[in-house]
């Protein structure tokens, strides 16, 4: 199974409250910006032309990769096994980094779609 970086713009970022779910389970961090997504409140984001989210991008760990998924997911109250909780929902999503775009996940307000050439990784999990 091919593992998802994961791309974070709020608590869970470095020196940030909730970063305690990502510390010491990742391989490395760099800066990234996510195109066409604007924060629509402090800790939410969704699509908007002509905006970007700054943010992390964490690669993971293999060995923890699944339980750290889970641990955030939790945080984000989505539901164990799904992807779409109550106010936040975990979709791919290209992310802009200062080597290149990668594909990650990210947590957008619940009504968002994945772009549909991204569909296909959602069956990954």
């Amino acid at each position: 199974m091919q593992q998802l970086p994961l791309f974070v713009f709020g608590t869970l970022r470095r020196d940030e409250s909730n970063h305690h779910y990502l510390a010491g389970r990742y391989d490395r961090v760099q800066p990234a910006r996510l195109p066409g997504f604007a924060r629509i409140e402090p800790l939410m984001i969704a699509r908007q032309a002509g905006s970007a989210v700054e943010g992390e991008l964490y690669f993971l760990t293999r060995a923890t990769y699944a339980r750290t998924l889970q641990g955030c997911d939790d945080l984000e109250e989505l539901p164990a096994g799904q992807l779409i909780g109550h106010e936040y929902r975990r979709i791919p999503v290209r992310v802009q980094t200062e080597t290149g775009d990668v594909t990650a996940w990210a947590y957008t307000r619940f009504d968002v779609e994945p772009d549909a050439d991204l569909l296909a990784l959602l069956d990954l999990e």
